[in-house]
């Protein structure tokens, strides 16, 4: 991620543009602040204060990879991001968009991306019973672990560490999932913004 990295090193502005369906939007959190894009802003803030960093909120809840595509020149193109952080995965599974389609399209979404000189971080589903309920949910998981490779970005595993939540005895009084068994709670979106701010954190110190 060379502009992300340059912007934190350097303490240059940073422009990042969170797209993706409810899980970005921040369905679940207790009001807008606690939405992973906005505790994120406030972490890198903090590890960063003499960049100037915007992250814009571009969830959309219930949208699929379809939608997103439709909604890149208005929401992600035209704010002239360095860093795009793209989840995605979730409504496509539960809807069951084929596979094939799903693949066509993240690698369709990621060459845009790639080709405007934009970092890329993809982010996978969260554990969700909703989720695992789907038969085949673990080909979209490797479909974008493919895809991530495929196309030279980093991948945001947000599936392996959830899971673990989901049996984490400090969060028992806390759970990082709504009782929909689907989106986040301020404790969830907390945790996924933390290993965020910590990824880029470590990044731009050359760990």
């Amino acid at each position: 991620m060379p502009r992300t990295l340059a912007a934190l090193r350097n303490h240059h502005s940073l422009t990042v543009v969170a797209v993706g369906s409810s899980s970005t939007q921040g369905y679940g959190a207790s009001d807008p602040t606690r939405a992973y894009p906005a505790q994120l802003t406030a972490l890198l803030k903090a590890h960063f204060p003499h960049s100037a960093i915007h992250i814009l909120n571009k969830g959309v809840g219930g949208d699929n990879i379809d939608r997103m595509l439709t909604r890149f020149p208005g929401d992600v193109f035209a704010e002239k991001p360095d860093l795009v952080i793209w989840q995605t995965g979730t409504n496509d599974a539960i809807n069951h968009i084929p596979i094939a389609r799903f693949r066509s399209q993240l690698a369709l979404g990621l060459s845009d991306l790639r080709a405007r000189g934009i970092d890329v971080i993809l982010m996978t589903p969260q554990y969700a019973p909703q989720f695992i309920d789907v038969a085949d949910h673990a080909d979209y998981l490797k479909a974008m672990r493919d895809a991530a490779t495929a196309a030279n970005v980093a991948l945001f595993d947000r599936f392996s560490p959830s899971r673990q939540w989901s049996t984490d005895i400090r969060f028992a009084d806390s759970p990082v999932l709504t009782r929909d068994g689907l989106h986040q709670t301020d404790a969830g979106y907390h945790c996924v913004a933390t290993l965020l701010a910590d990824r880029l954190t470590t990044l731009a110190a050359g760990r």
